[in-house]
């Protein structure tokens, strides 16, 4: 019995979840102590970061909601023919420019890029038309295709119809609206007939009668078929 008992004492005592708690905590306790520089370092990095990105967002948030109204209140100036007062502003209402400078990045700005575009190509400005659509930089799909037929237009009305063309492409590829991708995609085709490129031309003309049937620019584009026959021997539809 004796025996028995001194064995019992003998054997080691096993440790108790209790006891790995504590030797687990003692251990974080010591690393946070040999460590504790580092890692409030990267606590407050990230505490400082955090930070940085929700004002950058406030920022971005209350800079889209200013330029959205500023230019509500310009457009308003464009709907009435003032040009001018819609470029420069007029007391009232900020300049479609100060509002591109001022807001560059946000929506309203590139809402006022695509006004000016149209502004300046109605006062035959087009190299300034052009630096406002080429700067045009949008998620919205339809909108950058209006930027990008603007160019079309630009290209055009200087005479270099490849580039013209090929933009009036761009824009139907990139336009979500069928009625604007029908559209453009005649626009490519007449400035291709225009350049004497009649096979091109046609094959336009045809993809847009075919994906395109019900739009105005599927009936356009039959009756530029209609007056090509004879003059090719692919017009059929």
């Amino acid at each position: 019995m004796q025996e028995q008992e001194q064995k019992k004492e003998e054997q080691p005592l096993q440790p108790t979840e209790t006891d790995r708690q504590e030797e687990l905590l003692e251990r974080l306790t010591d690393y946070y102590l040999l460590n504790k520089n580092k890692i409030i370092g990267i606590s407050a990095a990230v505490i400082v970061l955090a930070g940085i990105l929700f004002f950058t967002f406030k920022q971005r948030q209350s800079a889209e909601e200013l330029a959205l109204k500023e230019v509500t209140r310009t457009e308003t100036l464009f709907a009435r023919g003032e040009f001018q007062a819609a470029i420069e502003g007029d007391g009232s209402a900020k300049g479609l420019r100060d509002i591109v400078r001022e807001y560059d990045g946000t929506s309203g700005s590139n809402r006022a890029r695509l006004l000016l575009g149209e502004i300046f190509l109605s006062l035959d400005e087009v190299d300034s038309a052009m630096s406002y659509y080429s700067g045009f930089n949008s998620s919205n799909p339809d909108l950058s295709a209006s930027a990008k037929a603007g160019t079309a237009y630009c290209h055009l009305q200087k005479g270099e119809l490849t580039e013209a063309a090929a933009s009036y492409e761009k824009a139907a590829e990139t336009a979500r609206n069928p009625a604007l991708a029908s559209s453009y995609l005649s626009d490519a085709a007449d400035t291709y007939l225009a350049m004497g490129k009649t096979g091109t031309a046609v094959a336009l003309y045809k993809k847009t009668v075919r994906n395109y049937p019900d739009y105005a620019a599927a009936a356009k584009a039959r009756e530029s078929l209609l007056s090509l026959a004879g003059k090719t021997s692919d017009t059929g539809f």
